[in-house]
């Protein structure tokens, strides 16, 4: 099995004894979408076996944040985040007494690093939501659902129980990603499906005719796709670079405090108004007194979101640069 990397860039994963859980994961997703027939996609391992002289690339494959298929109002995309928010990004807003926007968490995590904590123990899972959010103080009832630590499927409960788990539904944070169609498996199944070669149409239409793996009105499923596709008929065989999963890459837009512009994406002169962490999976924009965005004052993580690009990172080689079992039309051997 790959070594896949603790997505957060730290060691917590293998401090609480869940690393192995976590990989195991990954191998999971990574074995599935490397077995569709006549796909360019991949195993990670295939990257370590190229053929002598070969260097492989890793693309960032970037998109705007803003949900473009939303039809509803900035306050709106924010207070119904389940229903709107399906870029791969979603957040939570905070407002002060006066309903002004005091600070906006955005997180592109997936949950699944979470549930490879929650099957090692409550105490690993507590452990991981305390990690995230400093000060937090999780029940069993609020995480799981359920009123005592169950023997099995804890990890099930605590998905399933994303939605209502106030340390992620917004009532008193935000975990992870859990929009119905911000899923890693979603971002596996787009690569692969978009990753066999298909010529008899432009790159930029191939989301439009691999069914349900692809939403061809959404800022990420086309790009990702295109890129896929393009990737596979320059004869290149690809995969989801490790950490798997989707970063947060900058804010674009012109930032001032009372008048003086900024640059916010300076993490180290930005007046702390913008941070990011979790290996660039989750970033918190403090809304200061004055902060403008292309002189806006911030009412909305939405608005925000029409300034905020994350990026997919695919890595790629020449297919006859592969080792043989990880070549298309040789998916049976993985």
């Amino acid at each position: 099995m790959f070594d896949y990397k603790d997505p957060t860039e730290t060691n917590f994963l293998e401090s609480q004894g869940a690393l192995d859980e976590y990989r195991a994961i990954l191998q999971s997703q990574y074995l599935n979408s490397a077995r569709v027939p006549n796909s360019s996609f991949t195993l990670l391992e295939a990257f370590e076996e190229l053929a002598v002289g070969t260097v492989h690339s890793i693309t960032g494959v970037s998109w705007l944040a803003f949900p473009k298929t939303a039809s509803v109002s900035f306050e709106t995309i924010d207070q119904q985040r389940f229903s709107w928010q399906d870029e791969y990004v979603e957040w939570r807003t905070e407002k002060d007494d006066s309903g002004s926007v005091t600070r906006i968490t955005f997180t592109t995590e997936f949950p699944e690093y979470y549930e490879a904590l929650a099957e090692v123990s409550l105490d690993a899972l507590i452990a991981g939501v305390k990690e995230v959010i400093p000060g937090a103080n999780p029940t069993v009832q609020e995480l799981l659902g359920v009123s005592s630590d169950p023997i099995f499927g804890r990890s099930r409960r605590f998905r399933n129980h994303l939605p209502r788990n106030p340390w992620n539904n917004g009532e008193k944070g935000i975990l992870c990603l859990t929009q119905q169609f911000n899923t890693l498996g979603a971002l596996f199944n787009l690569l692969d499906k978009c990753g066999i070669p298909n010529p008899g149409v432009a790159p930029d239409t191939v989301c439009s005719i691999v069914g349900g793996a692809c939403g061809p009105g959404r800022n990420s499923d086309p790009r990702v796709c295109s890129a896929a596709q393009t990737l596979v008929r320059n004869s290149q065989g690809l995969s989801l670079s490790d950490p798997a999963g989707i970063n947060i890459v900058e804010l674009q837009g012109v930032w001032r405090i009372n008048g003086q512009r900024i640059d916010i994406n300076d993490l180290t002169n930005n007046r702390n108004v913008w941070s990011l962490s979790r290996g660039g999976r989750r970033a918190v924009l403090n809304v200061v007194d004055g902060l403008t965005l292309d002189g806006e004052t911030i009412t909305s993580g939405a608005q925000v979101s029409q300034s905020l690009f994350v990026d997919a990172k695919v890595i790629s080689a020449p297919e006859t640069s592969l080792p043989d079992w990880a070549k298309i039309g040789q998916e049976a051997r993985i």
